[in-house]
C-alpha cells in the first residue's frame, strides 16, 4: 500500500507575500502621486509670477521613507523657517490674500518699482541693497514735488525713494551712475541724466490671492487611483 502525504499550503507565507506585493503597489503609487502634486504646486507658484526661487522651495516626501506600507502617506510642503518668514509663510500669504503692514518701528512699506535693480535669482533689491549698489543714499520725494521729473512710472503712494543722476547702459538697458562728464553734458553723445524711482512708499499692501491650495489636494485625489491602477497593471 502506498501512502501519500500532501502538505497543506502555508497560507501565512502566501498571505504575507501578497500583502508585501500590494504594499509595494500602494507605496509606489503614492510616491508617483507625491511627485506629481509637488510639480503641479511648483508650476502654480511660477504661474503666479513669484520667481524661480520660491517654487524650488516646494518639497515632497512619502512615508515610509524606505520600504513599503499598505497605508502610505504623501506630504507636499513649502519649507518653513524659525522666524516665520520662510517659503511657507510667503505661500500662505499669497493663498489667503494677506494684508502686509510695516514692521515695528517703520512707517511705510517700500514697494520696488520696475526700475529697481534685480538680484541674480530675480528678486528685487531691498532699499539697503540699492544704496550699496549705487554708493549713495536714496532720496525721499513727495508726490506733491512739482519740480521732480522722472522716466519712472508713478503709482499711488505716500512718497517715493529715488536715486538721482543715473543713465541707462546701452548694452544691458540697466541704470548706472552718471559720470561727472555726463552730469555736465560734456560727452560726445550725451544721454539723458535721470532721477529714477526705485521704491514707492505705501502704508500697507494687500497681496492678491494668486495661489489656490485646493488645487494640489484635487490633483492628489485624482492621480492616486490612476497611479495605483498603472502600478497594478
Amino acid at each position: 500500500m502506498i501512502r501519500t502525504r500532501v502538505g497543506a499550503p502555508d497560507f501565512d507565507k502566501i498571505t504575507a507575500g501578497l500583502e508585501s506585493e500590494v504594499a509595494g503597489f500602494f507605496t509606489s503609487a503614492m510616491r508617483d502621486t507625491t511627485d506629481e502634486v509637488k510639480e503641479a504646486f511648483r508650476n502654480q507658484v511660477r504661474a503666479a509670477g513669484l520667481g524661480e526661487r520660491l517654487p524650488n522651495s516646494i518639497r515632497g516626501i512619502t512615508y515610509p521613507k524606505t520600504g513599503n506600507a499598505l497605508e502610505p502617506a504623501g506630504w507636499v510642503y513649502a519649507t518653513p523657517s524659525k522666524d516665520g518668514r520662510g517659503a511657507a509663510a510667503i505661500v500662505e500669504s499669497y493663498a489667503t490674500g494677506a494684508m502686509i503692514t510695516p514692521r515695528a518701528g517703520k512707517r511705510w512699506l517700500a514697494v520696488p518699482t520696475d526700475d529697481c535693480p534685480r538680484k541674480r535669482q530675480g528678486d528685487a533689491m531691498t532699499p539697503e541693497e540699492v544704496e550699496k549698489k549705487f554708493g549713495r543714499r536714496l532720496v525721499f520725494i513727495s508726490p506733491n514735488d512739482r519740480g521732480f521729473t522722472t522716466p519712472s512710472q508713478r503709482k499711488g503712494g505716500v512718497a517715493y525713494l529715488v536715486i538721482k543722476q543715473l543713465v541707462i547702459r546701452k548694452a544691458t538697458g540697466r541704470w548706472r551712475n552718471a559720470t561727472q562728464r555726463e552730469q555736465e553734458g560734456r560727452t560726445r553723445n550725451p544721454r539723458p541724466v535721470q532721477n529714477v524711482i526705485m521704491f514707492t512708499l505705501v502704508p500697507q499692501v494687500k497681496k492678491p490671492k494668486s495661489i489656490d491650495l485646493t488645487v494640489p489636494q484635487e490633483i492628489a485625489a485624482q492621480r492616486f487611483p490612476a497611479n495605483l491602477d498603472a502600478r497594478w497593471r
